[in-house]
């Protein structure tokens, strides 16, 4: 029903959090930094707008629980990381 996307030659180079982030052979930017309190729950939400590449999801040292995938309800499922 539509023509197919040209296959692309370049790779993202650059990942965003809350609008700050770096690019390979870019300016030194600060990182996002989100300041938590032990015990707290926190809801973050990834979206991936990409159709192609891959990112690995990783909070050091915590896991983390899906609630939710593609905007439906899930069975929750506690992981180290997401791809």
């Amino acid at each position: 029903y539509h023509e197919p996307a040209p296959l692309r030659t370049q790779r993202p180079i650059a990942t965003l959090i809350n609008g700050l982030g770096r690019a390979v052979n870019g300016t030194e930017t600060p990182l996002a930094v989100i300041n938590v309190v032990k015990g707290r729950r926190y809801r973050f939400r990834i979206i991936g707008l990409s159709c192609d590449p891959s990112f690995n999801f990783v909070i050091h040292h915590h896991q983390m629980t899906i609630i939710e995938a593609d905007g439906e309800y899930t069975k929750p499922l506690v992981v180290d990381s997401m791809e």
